[in-house]
């Protein structure tokens, strides 16, 4: 240059000739003047570094040094695009999904709002990009993968690596082609430029938009003034796809994403849809410190962690906000697990069950096809996990069903038990499992209602377990009935038990009546059982009978 190359010692020798300058500019100051990202603090600064640099240069200093005030002047009145970086500490305003809290589960409330991170393979090549940024060159990085993999969190961990002065821009008003198109002229250096589903900034139907900001960037990466910049995208794989396809005969004339394919070649970076072993490991270990990490590492499906530790606060979003018939389908799919009915729900336990859960109003509104759309919207996956109600799909050679079964997501499945109160499942609830539950759980069923001091609805489901060929289920009535103080009661169950041919059941009849003072009683019911072939009888009623001299 004209003015040579002179040290930043030589310049600050050169500075303190001039006698305006208090304090005179060191080295240091003069190095952040020329090589910072930021603008100078003082407009004197800048304006001494430039008459210095001019002499150098035998320019006119004077008119130099008004240029540079004046540009200093208009850089000042200029608000930089974006945020400083370290001012950004919620990750939400980013776009990354909220994972289970407090709120939706049974954690701890001061827990940070972001599970802790596990670092994948994936993480290194994004590394690597950010590394490649902090050395002054401009880059781009597009993470692919289905929904709720885990990319925008990614994104967010690899950015916390960027020194503090650089900022974050995210163009998303008036919409985000229509902002990054008008903003990107304007990035300055060391700026992350933040395009979340990027397809929405590169694929526009109908418009050329996409394609002039796929050429916007392709000319702001390679353009040294505004280095280094680094973009970070994410992306579903069938958008990748599609922006990034050659085009076919068809297209012989019209490429409609050529400037995007041309932007995207060589930036893709895949993120896994699970979970690796070795990625399970890792997670297990952080899992000690963070309860939500405990719980998706027990509920997730095949590894798909992060979709679940996505999809929970979701499907309660979906519960939560659904309409009439979708509401009551769920509470009904949460009463039954709640009481203990097995995994496979029936489809018609379900439609007889949902039915009771809709008022009058609700019921007299609904189309004749009312619960096919609510098995619809049940259905619909949340964020790559399931949703609130699926189908369960009998494999090839596996037993199947004579109805379609169903299944509650886990995660809705614990938040019912948790917070759902059984004593108040309207009547057609018990109906409905009374009629439709599978018979060899209908014990099973009774148990458990029991257990939860539902005695109503456990004797109707013992006495449907007896009805159904389960000769224990009078006797199992009767012991709940005993346990719950209703001792004439029970007393007459284990008698209609045993009638019905349950043997056991003669004997806990017999003490019971013996130990309410009831031995004439005992004796004439054991009298008759004799007659009518009971082989137990007579033993008991041997047991039972009066000693003379003894009250009986």
């Amino acid at each position: 240059m004209s003015a040579g190359s002179p040290t930043f010692d030589d310049l600050a020798a050169d500075a303190a000739h001039i006698g305006d300058l208090d304090p005179p500019l060191g080295p240091d100051a003069i190095r952040a003047c020329l090589t910072g990202a930021q603008l100078p603090a003082q407009q004197a600064d800048a304006a001494a570094v430039a008459a210095i640099l001019a002499r150098r240069a035998a320019w006119y200093a004077d008119d130099f040094v008004i240029l540079i005030r004046s540009l200093w002047f208009k850089a000042r009145l200029t608000t930089p695009l974006g945020q400083p970086l370290h001012t950004i500490t919620d990750p939400f305003t980013l776009e990354i999904h909220r994972a289970i809290d407090h709120r939706a589960g049974r954690f701890p409330h001061d827990l940070p709002p972001l599970p802790a991170y596990i670092e994948r393979a994936h993480d290194e090549s994004l590394r690597q990009h950010v590394a490649q940024a902090v050395k002054g060159i401009s880059t781009m990085a597009v993470l692919i993968g289905p929904s709720s993999t885990g990319k925008t969190r990614a994104c967010w961990e690899a950015i916390q690596e960027l020194p503090d002065t650089w900022r974050l821009w995210h163009p998303i008003v008036p919409g985000r082609a229509e902002a990054a198109l008008t903003g990107l002229s304007g990035i300055g250096p060391h700026t992350v430029i933040w395009l979340n589903d990027t397809h929405h900034y590169l694929d526009t139907p109908g418009t050329g938009l996409g394609e002039r900001v796929a050429a916007v960037l392709r000319a702001l990466l390679r353009e040294p003034s505004q280095a280094p910049v680094l973009v970070l995208g994410t992306i579903w794989p069938e958008h990748w796809a599609q922006l990034t396809q050659e085009p076919g005969p068809q297209h012989s004339v019209e490429d409609p994403h050529a400037q995007a394919r041309y932007l995207l070649a060589g930036t893709g970076i895949t993120v896994p849809t699970s979970f690796t072993a070795d990625d399970l490991k890792r997670l297990r270990t952080q899992a000690v410190r963070d309860p939500r990490l405990q719980h998706a590492a027990r509920h997730a499906d095949d590894g798909r962690i992060t979709q679940y530790l996505a999809g929970a606060p979701a499907l309660l979003e979906r519960y939560r906000a659904a309409p009439p018939a979708a509401r009551s389908l769920i509470e009904a799919a949460m009463d039954a697990r709640a009481v203990g009915h097995p995994l496979a729900l029936p489809h018609a336990l379900l439609e007889a069950a949902a039915e009771s859960y809709l008022t009058d109003a609700e019921w007299d509104t609904l189309d004749e096809d009312w619960f096919e759309q609510a098995l619809a919207y049940c259905a619909a996956p949340l964020r790559g996990a399931r949703g609130p109600i699926t189908r369960i799909r009998p494999r090839r050679g596996a037993p199947s069903h004579p109805q379609p079964h169903y299944r509650l997501a886990d995660f809705l499945d614990e938040h019912g038990r948790a917070n759902r109160h059984l004593i108040n499942a309207p009547t057609g609830f018990w109906d409905a499992l009374v009629e439709h539950a599978p018979r060899s759980d209908l014990t099973d069923l009774a148990q458990a209602a029991g257990e939860r001091g539902l005695l109503t609805a456990a004797l109707r489901l013992f006495t449907a377990a007896h009805e159904a060929g389960q000769p224990e289920a009078l006797r199992a009535a009767g012991t709940l009935l005993h346990s719950t103080r209703h001792t004439d009661d029970a007393i007459a169950m284990y008698q209609r038990a045993n009638e019905a041919g349950d043997t056991a059941s003669l004997g806990l009849a017999v003490t019971l009546l013996y130990d309410s003072g009831r031995a004439a009683e005992a004796r004439a019911w054991l009298t008759r059982r004799a007659r009518e072939g009971d082989t137990s009888a007579p033993s008991w009623l041997a047991q039972i009978q009066p000693v003379p001299g003894r009250n009986p």
